[in-house]
């Protein structure tokens, strides 16, 4: 019996896909009349929507795919927003893909963390340099490895648009892991002594999606809780501190995409 292996499949990074999301959009790539934003921001938190709509935006809906929704502003195409869509890595990974199949080249991805460094604490902006690979998606589209980068590009670019905003934020390294409830004390304490800042559940996967394709994505958190508060994990009490990080994180993104 060969020892087992992911993929469980060997050689899978060698061979093609049998569904690709171009066939899933086909429908839209062919119509010129369509928004087809190059920068998207792809966020988590319900409280987006009314930090969207005062904004200027509005909601499309069944786009980028028959079944989800995109955030536009009238007259300007050159950023678009996607929410609603859960969380985690799988369901990233295919709104990511669509979104690569429509043109999109720059991604920012934007929601909470959960911080395992000592000092970092709720509200705090971190701009994830690379996130270790604990998800299952990436290890379809890559190879093993312990961590995979952000584009350092985009994240300079988003540090550059923080800095003249005179607002702190912290940059380090991200666990990115997609089973919510099998986060263990023994290996957030590991990681954070390997200097680890953060953990949220796509960052890893999209890394490495967007290096498969070829396009730039980043990563923008906003803290909510602490994994290794007191005896355990711990969540905020103070959300208004958070919804202004995370107002602050949209804004910065938003300016940073259409510079």
């Amino acid at each position: 019996m060969p020892a087992p292996s992911f993929p469980q499949h060997p050689g899978k990074h060698d061979h093609a896909s049998l569904l690709r999301p171009d066939a899933v959009i086909a429908r839209f790539l062919d119509d010129d009349s369509l928004v087809r934003p190059a920068a998207i921001i792809m966020g988590y938190a319900g409280v987006l929507v009314p930090l969207l709509e005062a904004r200027g935006f509005a909601r499309h809906v069944g786009y980028p795919s028959p079944w989800r929704a995109m955030w536009l502003r009238d007259g300007d195409d050159r950023v678009g927003v996607v929410e609603g869509f859960g969380f985690g890595a799988p369901g990233a990974a295919i709104v990511f893909e669509e979104l690569v199949a429509l043109g999109a080249t720059r991604f920012v991805n934007l929601g909470y963390a959960g911080a395992l460094a000592d000092d970092v604490t709720f509200g705090d902006l971190v701009l994830c340099t690379k996130a270790l690979r604990d998800e299952g998606v990436s290890h379809h589209y890559a190879a093993p490895a312990r961590y995979a980068d952000a584009s350092s590009r985009l994240r300079a670019a988003l540090a550059s648009t923080l800095r003249r905003r005179d607002h702190a934020f912290v940059e380090g390294a991200n666990w990115t892991i997609d089973a919510l409830y099998r986060e263990t004390r023994e290996e957030a304490e590991a990681y954070r002594d390997e200097g680890v800042l953060t953990v949220d559940m796509e960052a890893s996967a999209l890394f490495v999606i967007a290096q498969t394709y070829g396009v730039e994505v980043a990563a923008l958190f906003v803290v909510s809780d602490h994994l290794l508060g007191a005896e355990t994990w711990k969540i905020t009490h103070d959300w208004s501190r958070v919804h202004e990080g995370l107002a602050t994180a949209l804004d910065v993104a938003i300016e940073t995409l259409t510079r």
